[in-house]
């Protein structure tokens, strides 16, 4: 009968050195996790920063509507409030209705940001199929403030064709530049007059601009990919 002997090998003594480049690895990958998860969240932040604020101040210094010609509040007759969303999401609402016969829908376009003929919901509050005109506000041609609100999201990921991401380059509009809409057979061409970021509880912004003038007003959230401020662009119809 053979007789099989086993033998335990010595304990082999811990590396300490490759212990602490272990370490020092798994430190670095989550460091960098941290500092990407960081930019992330603040990245459209700073890309707005440095990018669109620039712009844009360039672009409103010289509104053309004096002050003085600027309509108050009181001067708007439908009641509106300000809803929010339970991520903080805020938003204008009214259970203001018009009587009178107003068509469904128009369409818009706007050469620069290659949006062509995107549906405009007539007194329509969600805008996540298509763009959503304020209840009450003028209709295209009328004298008033035609009000019309999209969603954004961070400019790389923008599809004009996409009613979620359709006003992600909004701030890219400047003064001269043009936006046609059709609507019941009719075509209007306005021109962009000025734009300006404000309080997403602005209501303000629904106003008429000024007395007789015939506007219209493109609004999304800024800086894209974020819900923290409002931009709104005014154009007036082209004479």
């Amino acid at each position: 009968m053979n007789l099989e002997i086993y033998s335990k090998d010595p304990p082999q003594e811990y590396d300490f050195e490759k212990g602490k480049q272990k370490d020092r690895a798994f430190a670095l990958v989550l460091s960098t996790i941290g500092i990407i998860s960081i930019a992330v969240a603040i990245g459209p932040i700073l890309i707005w920063s440095f990018s669109a604020l620039p712009m844009l101040g360039s672009s409103s210094k010289n509104a053309p509507i004096p002050s003085g010609q600027v309509l108050s509040l009181s001067d708007q007759s439908i009641n509106v409030n300000v809803a929010e969303y339970v991520d903080g999401f805020s938003y204008f609402t009214t259970d203001y209705k018009p009587t009178e016969e107003r068509p469904e829908e128009f369409y818009i376009s706007i050469p620069k940001l290659n949006v062509k003929n995107a549906t405009v919901k007539v007194d329509y509050l969600n805008f996540y199929e298509n763009l959503s005109h304020f209840p009450g506000t003028a209709l295209p041609g009328e004298v008033g403030n035609a009000f019309i609100t999209g969603h954004s999201v961070l400019p790389q990921f923008t599809d004009p064709e996409n009613y979620r991401t359709i006003f992600s380059k909004l701030p890219e509009l400047e003064v001269g530049d043009v936006i046609n809409i059709e609507s019941e057979g009719a075509s209007y061409k306005y021109i962009v007059q000025y734009k300006k970021i404000v309080s997403p509880k602005d209501i303000s912004v629904l106003k008429p601009i000024s007395k007789g003038a015939k506007n219209l007003t493109l609004m999304t959230c800024v800086p894209p990919g974020t819900s923290i401020k409002r931009m709104v662009v005014v154009a007036a119809l082209a004479d």
